[in-house]
C-alpha cells in the first residue's frame, strides 16, 4: 500500500494524537515533527543553501563584556604585506603581526503559536506532520532569508556606486536584458574586487529564470537550448555556478541575480538550537509552535555581488 494512503495517514495521525494523550510521549510527538521539518528546511531555505550551517554547542560560544546574549567570535584570514626583494646582510622590515576577528550573534525564529481542538484532527485525511511543517516553518524560512538578503543589500548599497568595504562597484546595472553576454559580463562583477573571487552560486527568482530559457541556438547551443524549450529549466548548475531559484518574488526581484562565492569566502553560520516543534495539550486544545536558535554574519564583503537587468 502507498505511504501515503488514507488508511496510512489516518493511523499516522491516530499515533500523533495518542502520543499527546500521554504527556511522557510528547517529546517522542516533537521529535517525529522535528524529523520532518528538517527535511523541509533544507529543501527549501535560501540562505542555508547558500551558506550551509554549522551545529555548534555552549562550549563553543565566546563572551561579550556588553551582553548576555550568546555570541561566536569567529577569525578572519590575516592578509600579509607583499614581499620585497632585499640586498644581502639586511633584514627586512619589522611588522607586528594582529589578527581580525567579527562576531556572530544568534537569535530566536519562531513561528507563530497555533491552536487547534483535537477532535477536530481526527477527521483529517492529510498527514498531520505535514500540515504542521507546512504552517510552522514557512514563516522561519522567510525570515532567515529575509535577514540575510537584508544584510546582503546593506552591504552593496546603491547601484553602479563602489561599496564602502572593498572599493569596487558590486551592485551592477545592465541595459539589454539577461543575455549571454550580460550574463557573463556580470560574472566579471566578483573576480574584480580585491578578493578575486569566482561566482559559486547565482540566486534569482522563477520569473527572472525564464530570461535564461528565452536563449536561442546561438546563446545556448543546439541542445541546451531545445531542452530548455521542451522540459522548461531544471538545471542546478550552469557555466560551473550552481543555480539557486526561488519563488520569493519580494526577496528577489524580476530581473535581478545575486553572486556569492564559495561559502568559506563569505561568512559563518551556525545553528545553537536546531528546529524544535513545541507541543502542548491542554484539555481538548492542542497548542504547537517552532522555533530555532540561529546566528550567522558575512565576514568578507567582497564575496557577494548583484546584477540587475533592465
Amino acid at each position: 500500500m502507498a505511504s501515503n494512503s488514507t488508511a496510512d495517514i489516518q493511523l499516522i495521525n491516530q499515533t500523533f494524537l495518542d502520543q499527546l494523550a500521554n504527556p511522557s510521549m510528547a517529546k517522542s510527538a516533537a521529535d517525529a515533527a522535528n524529523d520532518f521539518t528538517r527535511l523541509k528546511l533544507r529543501e527549501d531555505g535560501i540562505y542555508r543553501k547558500i551558506m550551509p550551517p554549522l551545529e555548534i554547542g555552549n562550549d563553543e560560544l565566546d563572551r561579550s563584556a556588553n551582553s548576555d546574549k550568546p555570541m561566536k567570535l569567529v577569525e578572519r584570514e590575516v592578509d600579509s604585506p607583499a614581499a620585497v626583494s632585499l640586498p644581502f646582510n639586511s633584514l627586512p622590515t619589522n611588522i607586528n603581526i594582529r589578527g581580525h576577528r567579527y562576531p556572530v550573534f544568534f537569535e530566536r525564529v519562531a513561528s507563530p503559536r497555533f491552536y487547534k481542538d483535537v477532535n477536530e484532527l481526527r477527521t483529517y485525511d492529510m498527514d498531520i506532520r505535514q500540515v504542521l511543517s507546512d504552517n510552522a516553518i514557512k514563516d522561519m524560512l522567510a525570515q532567515e532569508d529575509g535577514t540575510f538578503l537584508r544584510a546582503v543589500n546593506t552591504i552593496l548599497g546603491s547601484i553602479n556606486t563602489p561599496v564602502t568595504f572593498t572599493g569596487a562597484t558590486q551592485w551592477v546595472g545592465f541595459s539589454g536584458g539577461l543575455s549571454r553576454i550580460n550574463w557573463m559580463e556580470s560574472k566579471k562583477i566578483l573576480p574584480r574586487t580585491f578578493s578575486h573571487l569566482e561566482t559559486h552560486t547565482v540566486l534569482t527568482n522563477n520569473v527572472t529564470v525564464k530570461e535564461i530559457q528565452k536563449w536561442d541556438r546561438l546563446e545556448a547551443g543546439g541542445d541546451l537550448s531545445q531542452q530548455l524549450l521542451q522540459k522548461g529549466f531544471n538545471l542546478t548548475e550552469l557555466d560551473n555556478t550552481q543555480i539557486v531559484v526561488t519563488i520569493k518574488r519580494d526577496l528577489v526581484p524580476d530581473d535581478t541575480i545575486f553572486h556569492f562565492a564559495d561559502p568559506k569566502f563569505i561568512g559563518k553560520s551556525y545553528i545553537l538550537d536546531d528546529v524544535t516543534m513545541y507541543i502542548e495539550r491542554k484539555a481538548g486544545m492542542l497548542e504547537y509552535y517552532a522555533y530555532e536558535t540561529v546566528g550567522g554574519a558575512i565576514g568578507n564583503a567582497a564575496g557577494v555581488a548583484r546584477a540587475d537587468f533592465a
